[in-house]
């Protein structure tokens, strides 16, 4: 590769960079005001406090999971979509893939997962199982829900998708679609991966809290540590154990 070329690739992978920066810092600035704003009765973006949500509310509410989770997930996903743009922009003439389009395809995947989450914090908050900051209220429910996340870290479907997120170029190489139809594709496949990898932890926030920004950074750095730590698998299994002990922790006091 000529010297050229090389200042090229990287003034683009700075841009790439610089981008998933900016829109992961969006998504928490966000977060951050939606969280000032969610006890305030007066304000449209106020969390319901009853089960009969209105359409803007609950369009709301999926709106504010799109935005968690690509606050939370996209730090992650910042290696392989490097990878991404760097074996499509160094390939010889090029692969006419598209990084943005890879990264759609990820976050169509999340959010995704966040109409589901917001469709069973509702079914959760009709059956009392919730409050209307979206916590559970009963102590066995949050012990189980602990305790199953902390199990699903140990299954071989979790660390085979923790495997793949882990070795960006093991899974661009064995995963590669030229074109930008391939590139959807491929952020489509990379998402359902992180998917299978993290949705129990996900979860978690309805035991920790919704809109607890604090415990949703903590969420979101031990994803990014799983998947990045040289000891990452280990993490992993860490976490199970922690998760399993204060389940049984909370289920006992309850």
């Amino acid at each position: 590769m000529t010297a050229s070329a090389t200042v090229t690739l990287g003034r683009a992978r700075g841009v790439v960079v610089v981008g998933l920066i900016g829109f992961t810092a969006a998504s928490w600035m966000y977060l951050a005001f939606v969280a000032t704003q969610m006890g305030n009765m007066s304000s449209v973006l106020a969390m319901p406090m009853t089960a009969a949500w209105t359409p803007v509310q609950a369009a709301l509410m999926v709106a504010m999971w799109v935005v968690m989770m690509a606050a939370m997930m996209l730090p992650s996903a910042v290696p392989m979509v490097l990878a991404y743009d760097r074996m499509d922009r160094g390939s010889v003439g090029g692969r006419d893939g598209s990084t943005p389009l890879f990264v759609a395809g990820y976050i169509v995947v999340w959010a995704g997962f966040a109409v589901a989450a917001a469709g069973l914090q509702w079914v959760l908050h009709t059956m009392a199982l919730v409050n209307g900051m979206g916590v559970v209220t009963q102590g066995w429910f949050a012990g189980g829900l602990l305790v199953s996340a902390g199990i699903v870290q140990f299954t071989p479907g979790k660390m085979r998708s923790l495997g793949a997120c882990r070795t960006p170029m093991g899974f661009l190489m064995t995963s590669w679609r030229d074109g930008r139809a391939g590139a959807l594709r491929m952020g489509l496949h990379h998402g359902r991966l992180c998917l299978g990898c993290c949705w129990s932890l996900m979860i978690l926030l309805f035991v920790l809290g919704v809109m607890n920004l604090a415990w949703v950074a903590v969420l979101a750095v031990f994803v990014l540590a799983e998947k990045v730590a040289r000891r990452g698998e280990a993490i992993s299994r860490f976490g199970g154990l922690v998760l399993m002990l204060w389940g049984v922790a909370v289920v006992l006091g309850g």
